[in-house]
């Protein structure tokens, strides 16, 4: 029987630091020796190939699915005909050899979550539950970039960790 990885969501409005929380968030998760996926979920449309690539010419060509390989990495793209894999497929066929996958922009599965926002009302910010964690991201007029308090990454760590568990 395969193993169930974590899924933890990030979750919040455009441009309030979802990027930014994740690529603080993993080099900390990899310093304690995880192995971990990330998803970039349910986006309208993507381009990852490029024109006058070899892997672009045989997709435009027709073919359903292109792959490329090195001894680093490997890229799969793979025609999904207008329904989008659910989050556990993508985990089940790509992401079988990590301890968590942390998934950017999609709200509405049942999973753990990593709620971020600019500010929290008094009735939002009460709500909460074990598998919910609220973080405020804060900006300063010189950068447009959200920033997260070394506390909120504490505790951020905190909750991925206890998930892997």
């Amino acid at each position: 029987m395969p193993k169930t990885i974590p899924v933890v969501l990030i979750i919040g409005k455009q441009n309030v630091g979802k990027t930014t929380l994740m690529k603080q968030v993993l080099p900390l998760l990899k310093k304690k020796g995880y192995r971990v996926g990330t998803i970039k979920y349910n986006v309208p449309s993507f381009e990852i190939d490029h024109e006058g690539k070899d892997t672009y010419s045989y997709y435009q060509a027709g073919a359903d699915v292109v792959s490329i390989s090195s001894p680093e990495k490997l890229a799969v793209i793979k025609k999904v005909h207008q329904k989008t894999p659910s989050i556990r497929e993508i985990i089940r066929l790509y992401h079988r050899d990590v301890d968590v996958a942390l998934v950017e922009g999609y709200k509405k599965w049942r999973y753990p979550y990593i709620e971020i926002r600019n500010e929290w009302t008094e009735k939002d910010a009460g709500n909460t539950s074990a598998n919910v964690l609220k973080v405020t991201a804060t900006k300063d007029d010189s950068h447009a970039i959200p920033k997260f308090s070394k506390k909120a990454l504490q505790e951020i760590i905190q909750f991925i960790t206890a998930k892997i568990k």
